[in-house]
């Protein structure tokens, strides 16, 4: 049968086409991924609230079975946070990677104008500051609250131990 014969992994005997049949069959129709069990909640919302649960195993099925948009999803009317931001409260540093290797947009925005990064500072969680840093998320805040200040010059020109790279710091107003 078809199905029998995506099954298993190609063998490097068979022809391109099916190579290519198995490739689209796991990866595109997502044929091998276990079922999401049935919930009249949409997919986003139910990855919001796994990730407040901390149910890894959960999250990962949504992450997998997930658009781009349905991972973006936000928290509720007018509140803008994502699942990113939430994990980030927590200081979950795998949930944070998770959703970052699939595509949460680390540039998104609270309603009042707070990045994931923002959430990971007040969490105190050095890593997953680093992550975002490294991901190109943005640490402004709302105007008027935080002030600027100089990024860090390195002076033995090795940009990739820093981390921030693009990204300005910011600390407290004086």
């Amino acid at each position: 049968s078809l199905f029998l014969s995506l099954s298993l992994p190609p063998s490097p005997s068979l022809c391109r086409e099916e190579k290519e049949r198995w490739i689209r069959a796991k990866y595109e129709q997502k044929l091998f991924l276990a079922p999401l069990p049935h919930s009249d909640v949409p997919l986003g919302q139910q990855l919001l609230r796994a990730v407040v649960e901390d149910d890894l195993r959960t999250v990962v099925l949504l992450l997998a079975h997930g658009s781009k948009e349905e991972v973006n999803e936000t928290y509720g009317d007018g509140d803008g946070r994502t699942a990113l931001h939430l994990s980030c409260a927590m200081a979950n540093v795998v949930f944070t990677q998770l959703l970052i290797w699939y595509g949460v947009d680390v540039k998104s925005r609270d309603a009042r104008g707070l990045t994931p990064l923002g959430y990971a500072r007040r969490a105190g969680n050095q890593e997953c500051v680093e992550m975002l840093l490294q991901h190109g998320c943005p640490g402004e805040a709302p105007a008027g609250s935080l002030t600027p200040s100089l990024p860090r010059r390195n002076l033995n020109n090795n940009n990739a131990s820093s981390g921030e790279a693009g990204c300005p710091t910011w600390g407290p107003s004086p």
